[in-house]
């Protein structure tokens, strides 16, 4: 018996679909992932020298005598901390989503790797009467994913179309799913296509919102801790007691941070100084743990 119209066309698509991923990089088969943040900041924490040696700011030369010298031995006090705790502030919102997306990352990358590597392997000798005979069988199934589908990329077009960045996200990745199951259907292998996680979602929405604001520029410039940060401090002062905050609530941990050098030994008025702030502090420890908030280099940082 000669397959339906539908058939015929659900097959066309499917073969179209197997045609495509056998010619396009794994990545681009669920819609390419930008990279998480987290691995922006372990590739910048590279640069890091070795040791207790701490990396000098990019341009000494624009650093005032004086401030070489008061940048040898940065002191932590209650001021100090609490400007660089409130410097950090408005950078959480942005980091807890980093370090959801990277987490979330770490468990469904190497799931979506195996099954690239399944679909790669399945489309490279399709055959012809084996996805006739599956379009077939699954005609049903097939026709009911074409109309979400459909019906997804109506909604799609109009997000795009109304700037919607949120919605054209989430119904890119639908929109690329049910394409997939649908001619995965068509064949006879055990490959699945799985939705991308929230949490990655997520992230991509901020990195794409910050991009349309023009946020890029703002990022390649660094980040500005504000006015009352660089009427208080050098951008060296800065970013070395932003890394020993980030230490001393780290010893705390279980297990505590190791290797911390001279760096994590604190004078009494620094503890006192610190253990004033230990509140808000304690609550960044699992964002400087992870790395989504920068505390190893000091690259992030605005030049002043």
């Amino acid at each position: 018996m000669s397959p339906s119209r539908s058939a015929r066309r659900m097959l066309y698509a499917a073969s179209g679909v197997l045609a495509l991923l056998s010619a396009r990089p794994a990545e681009a088969q669920f819609g390419k992932l930008k990279k998480m943040g987290a691995d922006a900041i372990k590739d910048a924490a590279k640069e890091k020298v070795s040791g207790d040696k701490k990396p000098e700011p990019t341009s000494t030369a624009a650093l005032p005598v004086a401030s070489k010298k008061a940048a040898a031995a940065p002191v932590l006090t209650t001021d100090k901390v609490a400007l660089i705790v409130a410097s950090l502030a408005p950078q959480l919102k942005d980091a807890i989503r980093r370090d959801a997306a990277s987490r979330a990352n770490a468990e469904w990358a190497p799931k979506k790797k195996a099954n690239d590597e399944c679909i790669n392997t399945l489309s490279q000798n399709p055959d012809p009467m084996a996805l006739l005979a599956n379009t077939q069988k699954n005609e049903a199934k097939i026709a009911a994913l074409q109309k979400q589908s459909e019906g997804a990329n109506a909604r799609l077009n109009k997000a795009t179309a109304a700037g919607d960045l949120r919605a054209q996200t989430f119904l890119q990745d639908t929109v690329n799913v049910l394409m997939l199951r649908g001619a995965l259907l068509s064949t006879s292998g055990k490959c699945t296509a799985e939705f991308t996680p929230t949490a990655i979602l997520e992230y991509q929405i901020t990195e794409r919102e910050r991009y349309a604001k023009g946020g890029n520029n703002e990022s390649a410039e660094g980040f500005d801790p504000g006015s009352a940060v660089r009427g208080g401090m050098t951008q060296y002062e800065y970013g070395l007691l932003r890394e020993r905050i980030a230490i001393w609530v780290l010893l705390q941990e279980t297990p505590p941070l190791r290797g911390a050098g001279k760096e994590g030994v604190f004078t009494a008025d620094e503890t006192a100084a610190l253990t004033a702030h230990a509140a808000d502090i304690k609550k960044m420890a699992p964002l400087f743990k992870s790395d989504a908030l920068i505390w190893k280099t000091w690259s992030d940082v605005k030049s002043w």
